[in-house]
């Protein structure tokens, strides 16, 4: 965990404890008064960043819990997206697993196709070499 990051939580938590440094006792719990309690400028902790969606999401339930109302993180916009990007992760993983696999099946085919022709040449050329013997079925 980064410098910053680690900064940022410890802001949240004296926030949370309504024990703030910087800035005044009893101030709303979001982005930027994490921001400025932690001694950064307003506006560095952005939901672009992806390694402070934990954070930003741990603000939003701060700020609920502060103002009496219920926070689930189950439905969180930040663990939809963490969510969201693990399920591309995993489709593109099964489409590679399966563009493998489509090509193994398609040489397979190729060789068989191969073979057969090579048994077929063969059969035919035995068939020449072979003498063939009536049968008398009396």
């Amino acid at each position: 965990m980064s410098k910053a990051l680690v900064n940022l939580n410890e802001a949240l938590n004296r926030l949370i404890a309504n024990a703030p440094i910087r800035v005044p006792k009893g101030s709303k719990i979001n982005n930027d008064t994490v921001a400025l309690e932690a001694g950064l400028k307003r506006g560095a902790v952005k939901r672009s960043r992806p390694e402070l969606a934990e954070l930003l999401d741990n603000i939003r339930e701060a700020e609920a819990k502060r103002l009496g109302k219920e926070y689930s993180k189950k439905n969180s916009k930040i663990v939809m997206q963490n969510e969201a990007l693990k399920l591309k992760q995993q489709l593109n993983e099964l489409q590679y697993k399966y563009d493998v696999q489509l090509s193994q099946i398609n040489s397979l085919i190729f060789e068989n196709h191969r073979l057969k022709r090579e048994n077929q040449f063969l059969s035919e050329e035995n068939n020449n070499k072979i003498i063939g013997f009536k049968i008398n079925k009396n």
